[in-house]
């Protein structure tokens, strides 16, 4: 079977000086391809598939493999090829620094040859790093790798902990970085990404830290000022709820007594914050040191904060949440008892009972009792339901906006700005007419878009904690 043969030349090789092409040979099912991997000459090398110059070919005419000859003018010869009446030969003229600079390329999208060109101009540039680098970086993952399983150990306590949630991920991000780097030895395009965002994370959190220490004051302040108008605000929205809103017609006694349990422990919590007060004025500089290691720390300690100061919403948003839980439950058991139904554990399936006058009395009662007290209850959850959302939706936003400064894409849109060729993507060829006979095709790179960009090489780093199932949320809510 007679084959195709593709011979791949660098668009910047210099035709001033004789010596030898390095490159590689590689055979496929219907053709056989050439790679030169170097716009220059080599004296000497093990990688030999061709000769550049008028004067070589007079001296490699007793070769005994095949090679490929280019002269001063750019023409092509093929020595020890034997008889290629039948094949045709094609002059892939391909831009050599943005195939060198690329990134990898897919095989399934731009073909084997451009994948296998690519990847072996990569590895000519790339030079191996001394040993004693590779182990510092090998000790450094397992120092992460060993930090990682101890903090995992101890995952059921901080994993509330917006602070110690973040510096989990910040070591998972390190130890993708380290291994990233032992991998590629050089700097891609998601490395260097890594890279320049953390240094912007660390110059944003620096600079705020110095302004919340020479305002230590006045943000002590704002801090004791925003709780007691949380706290007032709650006690007011109490007291409207306990009367008649928007003219619903309440339980009254129920009412009352759900009202002061909720203003009593709103109470207890103020006592809370207010014996916590001297400490966070004694520690303030001490509590905001984590806003050191970048600007993502300090969103994390502010999610902390916003935890803290609303805990006390949560817990009555989880008594509302339990109460009318219990109360729905008991409504759909005594439901069943006016159809002569009931639930059988045993087999887990509803069967057929037979109930006696008392308890179709007792059940009615307490069927009634629960129905006419939903309405109240009902009211509390709605109410704190709404406010544990709107946290949730604030604690979720601060999480993204975390994890965008771990990946924020300023090198990437650097490099897109510059046209570089790591940003370089599809393959395009161009044909083009040549002197001596040889079909000629150019290949360049083009540009990826913008956005194309940013979802290719942005850094692999996950968040320890997913984000909000939203669909989820509000199926527990309204079920």
């Amino acid at each position: 079977m007679v084959k195709n043969i593709l011979v791949f030349v660098p668009n910047s090789l210099s035709l001033n000086k004789s010596g030898y092409l390095e490159g590689f040979r590689q055979d496929y099912d219907e053709s056989e391809a050439y790679y030169i991997t170097c716009d220059v000459t080599v004296k000497q090398t093990r990688n030999v598939i061709g000769f550049l110059g008028n004067d070589v070919i007079t001296k490699m005419k007793n070769v005994d493999f095949k090679a490929v000859h280019i002269n001063t003018n750019s023409k092509i010869s093929l020595l020890n090829f034997g008889n290629l009446a039948n094949s045709s030969v094609v002059r892939i003229v391909y831009d050599f620094g943005a195939f060198r600079d690329c990134d990898d390329l897919d095989d399934d999208q731009y073909g084997i040859h451009f994948k296998f060109l690519s990847s072996h101009l990569r590895k000519h540039k790339r030079k191996n790093e001394e040993n004693g680098r590779e182990n510092a970086l090998t000790f450094v993952i397992a120092i992460l790798g060993w930090l990682l399983q101890f903090l995992n150990k101890f995952k059921l306590v901080w994993a509330y902990s917006a602070t110690i949630s973040h510096f989990s991920d910040n070591l998972n991000a390190f130890k993708w970085f380290f291994a990233e780097v032992n991998k590629e030895k050089r700097v891609s395009p998601r490395i260097g990404n890594f890279i320049l965002a953390k240094l912007l994370d660390l110059i944003l959190g620096i600079i705020l830290l110095r302004i919340f220490i020479e305002n230590e004051n006045l943000i002590v302040n704002f801090i004791d000022n925003i709780r007691e108008t949380l706290i007032l605000n709650f006690r007011h929205l109490l007291i409207y709820l306990m009367g008649s809103p928007i003219g619903l017609k309440l339980n009254y006694a129920f009412n009352k007594s759900l009202g002061r349990f909720f203003f009593y422990h709103i109470s207890l919590w103020r006592v809370f914050l207010l014996t916590m007060q001297p400490f966070v004025k004694q520690y303030f500089k001490l509590l905001v040191l984590p806003g050191a290691f970048g600007f993502s720390y300090q969103i994390a300690m502010l999610s902390d904060l916003i935890s803290i100061a609303t805990f006390h919403v949560y817990c009555i948003y989880v008594y509302a949440a339990r109460l009318i839980y219990l109360q729905l439950k008991g409504l759909l058991s005594l439901w069943r008892l006016f159809i002569g139904r009931k639930y059988n554990p045993l087999r887990a399936r509803v069967d057929s009972y037979q109930y006696s006058q008392h308890q179709l009395f007792i059940g009615t009662l307490g069927f009634t009792v629960l129905l006419f007290l939903l309405p109240t209850t009902t009211m509390y959850y709605t109410v704190f339901v709404i406010f544990r959302l709107a946290i949730m939706i604030v604690e979720e936003i601060l999480l993204r906006f975390r994890y965008f400064l771990q990946c924020f894409p300023i090198y990437i849109f650097i490099l897109w700005m510059f046209k570089s060729p790591k940003m370089s993507g599809p393959v395009f060829l161009k044909c083009k007419k040549s002197k001596d006979g040889i079909v000629t095709l150019e290949a360049h790179l083009k540009m990826l878009p913008l956005l194309t960009s940013l979802q290719t090489f942005a850094p692999n780093t996950n968040k320890s904690r997913t984000s909000l199932s939203w669909s989820k949320i509000f199926t527990g809510v309204l079920l």
